[in-house]
């Protein structure tokens, strides 16, 4: 049967169940909103009053990222590319475990509730500041792109003559893409047939170990440069970061940074096959303007409306389930966006304001975000590359820098605020550059695979190279604009430190006793234990340390063995406890 002549759009029942969702949604808000509840102070309603389990927090790590643009912008990848992209996953080790033993303990055991807190204690208040703006922006344009797409997705099984823009404020992941695949492997005539028409159609990728860093996707750009993508993610974002401080534990912290990994990957390889089943229907053939549209994305959709056609409600199941998605991304944004705009912004200029009133100006501050992420989204049909590659592209420009902000403080006890805000000018200037620079000379566009996979021929590797290997490599500015936009996030962070370290040591490093205890991490002790005492002490600090502390800097002089400390507290293992320092800066704040 030829998909082509399918009439795609929604039945009676997949508009039933994708109300039931809406609902359900609309009455749990409603109900934590005007029960009174565990909401009456800004701690109850940001942080959860600090008492959540690692089961809780790992659920909610995992859907705060496992967004619409994953669920749809993946396949589309596949489908278009390959599964060269599949190879990101082995970014996710690195990606999680050093966020679980660096960045936890150190914002956990400070007791912080924003992120960028931490820049305040470690630099200034004006870090602070320019941090928070950083991630707030980032934030806003991101959500863009996560309203738009389930409204894309609904939009396409509308009746004719309805239009999107009446459908963007109607704004189980699982189940839904479980589903799609399951009809569309029987669809397409088992998984022998799909496996036959993938391999023949050239979409199973080898693994690529180019080191060329403007080559789009190679193992290293994904497997490397996924690590520093993770790290921002994960490690430095408020939306993270946030759920980490909700644990009662830290021990419960790191547990539920263990518990995404398996998580994530099952969400990777059920995406990635996805596409793959597209491509074994379809061949490569392109039904998106069938949407009205010329996006890869619209594939996607396409995909699912014809395999579920015949099957009333579960089109409206898999949009429910991508609603989902987009719900869990923006409601963990908003919140991550109310509670850095109150604690960085706000109370530190009205420092007596009651728990009620913040606790309504937090409540405020989230409807304004949805408000002003709903208008990016009228915008995001505007964008030349995938969903999947913006997203990753923003997340690189604006995450970057602001990774190599916190990398800065916690590992270089030396950097300065002046540093720091010089790097993270830089950064950002670097990373729009080259972001721009792509976009306007189009350098970083995708390679365009043979996609005929019905003519029964066995397409290798090295054929598929040599017919899309035609284009003139570039060179001076077109080659730095043509960096990989899987390297933004490595790019950015490296130069923030370099930057912030140049700078630090021309206006005068930080001395020792400036540094607040509890906010620098011990790497360099650990990785230069090969050195003589004094050099390490010279290089760790900047004055030269009261008595021997094996390497590490003034603000870990007095911690304890790492066997005293499991002893004590069962898992805490680098740095100290700083409650009474804490108090005393922020009374001073």
């Amino acid at each position: 049967m030829d998909p082509s002549h399918h009439k795609l759009s929604f039945t009676v029942a997949d508009y039933a169940i994708f109300a039931v969702l809406l609902g359900a949604s609309l009455a749990i808000g409603l109900y934590h909103a005007l029960s009174g509840g565990r909401q009456r102070t800004t701690q109850e309603f940001l942080l959860a009053d600090r008492n959540m389990g690692c089961l809780p927090v790992s659920l909610s790590l995992i859907a705060s990222f496992q967004s619409a643009v994953a669920i749809i912008g993946i396949p589309a990848e596949i489908y278009t590319h390959g599964t060269q992209y599949w190879f990101i996953g082995c970014g996710y080790i690195l990606g999680l475990l050093v966020p679980a033993h660096v960045f936890i303990p150190v914002l956990y055991r400070l007791k912080l509730s924003s992120a960028y807190e931490y820049l305040e204690l470690r630099f200034s208040k004006t870090v602070r500041i320019c941090g928070t703006l950083t991630f707030i922006f980032q934030t806003v344009v991101y959500m863009g792109l996560c309203i738009y797409l389930p409204a894309f997705a609904l939009n396409a099984g509308r009746p004719e003559g309805s239009h999107l823009d009446g459908r963007v404020p109607d704004v189980g992941d699982v189940l839904g893409q479980v589903a799609v695949i399951a009809v569309g492997v029987y669809q397409t005539g088992g998984p022998s047939e799909v496996w036959r028409k993938v391999w023949e159609g050239g979409r199973i990728s080898g693994l690529d170990l180019n080191p060329d860093p403007t080559e789009r996707h190679t193992f290293w750009t994904l497997a490397l440069g996924g690590v520093f993508l993770m790290w921002s993610l994960y490690g430095v974002n408020q939306s993270q970061v946030q759920r980490y401080l909700s644990s009662r534990t830290e021990r419960e912290a790191i547990r539920s940074c263990y518990m995404v990994f398996p998580s994530l990957q099952l969400a990777l390889a059920l995406s990635c096959v996805m596409g793959l089943i597209m491509f074994a229907r379809y061949c490569g053939e392109d039904h998106s303007d069938r949407l009205a549209s010329n996006k890869a994305e619209a594939m996607v959709i396409y995909f699912v409306m014809d395999m579920l056609q015949g099957l009333p409600g579960l089109p409206g199941l898999f949009v429910a389930c991508l609603f989902s998605a987009a719900l869990s991304t923006i409601s963990s944004a908003f919140n991550s966006l109310a509670t850095v705009t109150m604690e960085d912004l706000i109370k530190p200029q009205f420092p007596s304001m009651s728990e009620r009133r913040a606790t309504l100006l937090s409540k405020a501050l989230a409807a304004f975000y949805g408000l002003l992420c709903l208008a990016m989204a009228y915008v995001t049909h505007l964008m030349g590359d995938s969903v999947l590659q913006v997203a990753l592209k923003i997340f690189g420009m604006v995450g970057g820098p602001i990774l190599g902000l916190f990398c800065l403080g916690m590992f270089f006890p030396w950097a300065n605020s002046i540093g720091a805000l010089a790097g993270l000018a830089g950064g950002l200037s670097l990373s729009f550059w080259v972001g721009i620079g792509s976009i306007v000379t189009r350098t970083s566009g995708p390679r365009t695979l043979v996609s005929d996979c019905r003519s029964g021929l066995s397409l290798t590797n090295a054929t598929i190279s040599s017919v899309t290997t035609v284009a003139l490599r570039p060179s001076g500015l077109q080659r730095f604009y043509s960096l990989s936009y899987m390297w933004y996030s490595g790019f950015t962070c490296f130069c923030v430190v370099v930057i912030g370290l140049t700078v630090s040591f021309i206006t005068g490093p930080m001395k020792e006793e400036d540094v607040a205890p509890g906010t620098v991490f011990p790497l360099l002790g650990k990785l230069l234990f090969f050195l003589p005492e004094h050099i390490k002490q010279k290089l760790c600090c900047v004055t030269p340390m009261k008595k021997e502390s094996n390497g590490l800097c003034p603000s870990q002089q007095d911690i304890p063995s790492e066997e005293e400390e499991e002893e004590e507290e069962e898992g805490r293992s680098f740095l100290p406890e700083t409650p009474a320092n804490h108090t005393e800066h922020e009374t001073s704040v």
